[in-house]
C-alpha cells in the first residue's frame, strides 16, 4: 500500500557547468562539459513519511553522467546518509530519492544507471548555512561549498522564477560551488562551477 510523505526544506547544488548550468534549465540541453558530476544536499526542515519523522535530516545525493545530455540517463548515483538517521528514517529517505515513493524523485530517478543507487552509505554529514554561504561535508569523501553571488545592488541575491524543475522550489539563488568528491570509482575536485539553491517542498504516495 502506497505511503503518503510530504516534506519541506533547504536543496543546494554544486556540478561541473559554468554558471549558469544549462541542463538545470533542460536535460536536453548539452552540459558544459561532454559529461555532469553534479552534487545535491538536501536538509528537512520538516516533513513525514507515514508516521516516521523527517524533520532535521540531512543528505547528500551525488552522482557522475557520463553523457553531455543528463536526459540520455545512466547516471552512476550515490547517497550518503547522515549516520544519526534511525533504520526507519534510513528507510523512509531511501524510498523518496529513489522514486519509489512516488513525487518528484520519480521523475528523477529514472536516470540513475538500472533505476537504482549505486550504493547507499550513513556517513558523517555535517551542514552549515552561514550568511551567503551554505556547505556541506561528509569526511573525506565529499566537500561542498556554494556561496551565493551578489546582485546588481551588490547587496541582495541573484534569482531565477518561472523555471520548470521538479526537484527545486519557485525561486532559485544563484551562486558560485566549490567541491570535491573521493568515492569509490568516483573522484571530482571543481572550483568556481555552477552553484545554487532553493527552498523544496516535495509530496508523493
Amino acid at each position: 500500500m502506497a505511503i503518503e510523505w510530504s516534506a519541506e526544506g533547504d536543496l543546494f547544488e554544486g556540478c561541473s557547468c559554468n554558471l549558469l548550468c544549462p541542463c538545470h534549465v533542460s536535460f536536453r540541453q548539452p552540459a558544459t562539459n561532454e559529461f555532469c558530476d553534479t552534487i545535491w544536499a538536501v536538509s528537512f526542515d520538516n516533513g513525514t513519511y507515514g508516521d516516521v519523522d523527517l524533520a532535521g535530516l540531512k543528505v547528500a545525493i551525488f552522482f557522475h553522467c557520463p553523457s553531455a545530455l543528463m536526459a540520455d540517463g545512466n547516471w552512476t548515483t550515490v547517497l550518503f546518509v547522515d549516520e544519526q538517521t534511525s533504520p526507519e528514517q534510513e528507510k523512509a529517505l531511501i524510498m523518496i530519492l529513489s522514486g519509489k515513493a512516488g513525487g518528484p524523485w520519480e521523475i528523477i530517478s529514472q536516470f540513475y544507471r538500472g533505476g537504482e543507487f549505486e550504493s547507499v552509505t550513513k556517513m558523517p554529514l555535517k551542514m552549515t548555512v552561514d550568511g551567503r554561504t551554505r556547505t556541506i561535508s561528509a569526511t573525506d569523501r565529499l566537500f561542498l561549498e556554494m556561496q551565493t553571488v551578489r546582485g546588481a545592488d551588490k547587496e541582495g541575491v541573484v534569482t531565477i522564477n518561472n523555471l520548470r524543475n521538479v526537484i527545486h522550489g519557485d525561486e532559485h539563488v544563484m551562486g558560485l560551488s566549490n567541491f570535491n568528491v573521493n568515492y569509490e570509482a568516483m573522484s571530482w575536485e571543481y572550483q568556481s562551477k555552477h552553484g545554487l539553491y532553493s527552498k523544496f517542498s516535495w509530496s508523493g504516495t
